[in-house]
């Protein structure tokens, strides 16, 4: 039974919920830097402690980017592996997946198991009651550049060393090359903001007579500007992300599981992504920081974030790992195989000790 409804960034736009009225999510960690988002007040109450488990949805990282920021297990699962509402079933392209964030893979292993005891889409094979590291030892692609840019220096650093941990596992590691087109880019920017446009114009039907746009925020009202002056570029763009599938098929046959940073660059401070800001700022800091996760809102393919790493300020950081439709059951293996090998701290976790002083005898 749902406990109560938390806070998420403008009709989910943004990776960082900072209301100019409300004011922002902040992260547990540190109050100085965001909670992520879209699914931020999801992500500020599991790493808190508040609730054990709590809903998020992901159409460009938004069960991801959250769990990065705070240190948290999520899982952006395959394509219809969830049920979803009319709205996100009628969409032109369904970049949106339902799922969960967790502080431990057990518990994000146990919501699918349970799930699929209610649901099960027979399209997919099923994940089954996935609670221990597989045994398989996989070939896994490791990945620090992206269609947007490469990964700042920090977290492709923390990227390789989780990459050593991995093949200190006995997992077969590969370096590869960005594999997503420049194209990519500017096809999904132009999806994400075709959905603004539809929320924005429809926004008197959707929510009552009471609806508006003045009082939107800069990012939305920018996306909306954009996909107005490219309408009739947008089926196009739809047509080519729909196609991207065909790169991951291709990494899938050489490889099990990608790794990735879930993030370009370490959290960022409240401020960075103010949706007051000009929308041009906003819009190319955002690009910048979430460049890895939009590729599996676009393929369909499942995807984690873990936090393995932690920052040089102390914040935790998220490795994302992916793998092709349906293979959320390996993902959580490998999980498993990871959390076990190198558990992460929580805000929960008693601080250590101080060290004993010695006391010293006296000189005479």
């Amino acid at each position: 039974m749902p406990l109560g409804k938390t806070r998420l960034s403008e009709f989910g736009f943004s990776a960082s919920c900072e209301h100019p009225r409300l004011g922002p999510v902040r992260n547990p960690w540190n109050p100085l830097y965001t909670a992520g988002a879209s699914s931020s007040g999801s992500g500020a109450f599991v790493a808190s402690g508040v609730v054990p488990i709590a809903h998020a949805n992901d159409g460009g990282g938004s069960i991801r980017i959250p769990a990065a920021c705070n240190g948290l297990v999520g899982l952006k699962p395959t394509r219809g592996r969830l049920p979803q509402d009319k709205d996100l079933r009628v969409m032109p392209l369904r970049i949106v997946s339902d799922g969960v964030l967790t502080r431990s893979v057990r518990d994000t292993a146990a919501l699918y198991r349970e799930m699929e005891r209610v649901y099960r889409n027979p399209k997919l094979p099923p994940i089954g009651d996935v609670s221990r590291p597989g045994k398989q030892r996989l070939r896994i692609a490791v990945c620090t550049q992206s269609v947007v840019h490469d990964a700042g220096p920090e977290m492709a650093e923390l990227t390789h060393k989780t990459a050593a941990l991995l093949e200190e596992l006995g997992h077969q590691i590969t370096v590869i090359g960005n594999p997503v087109p420049a194209r990519f880019k500017d096809d999904f920017l132009l999806y994400w903001s075709f959905l603004a446009y539809a929320t924005v114009r429809g926004g008197k039907r959707s929510f009552g007579p009471s609806f508006d746009r003045d009082k939107l925020d800069n990012l939305t009202l920018g996306l909306e500007r954009l996909a107005a002056r490219n309408l009739h570029r947008v089926p196009s763009a739809i047509a080519r992300l729909a196609r991207s599938r065909r790169i991951t098929e291709r990494l899938s046959g050489s490889y099990d599981a990608v790794l990735m940073p879930t993030l370009a660059e370490p959290t960022l401070e409240i401020g960075r992504l103010d949706p007051t800001a000009d929308y041009e700022q906003i819009i190319d800091r955002l690009l910048g920081w979430v460049a890895f996760t939009p590729l599996q809102n676009a393929t369909g393919d499942p995807a984690i974030s873990l936090p393995l790493a932690q920052t040089a300020s102390g914040l935790p950081a998220g490795m994302m790992l992916s793998a092709t439709r349906g293979r959320e059951a390996l993902l959580l293996e490998l999980a498993f195989e990871l959390e076990e090998a190198r558990p992460w701290p929580r805000i929960q976790d008693p601080a250590p000790a101080a060290p004993r002083k010695r006391a010293r005898k006296a000189v005479t």
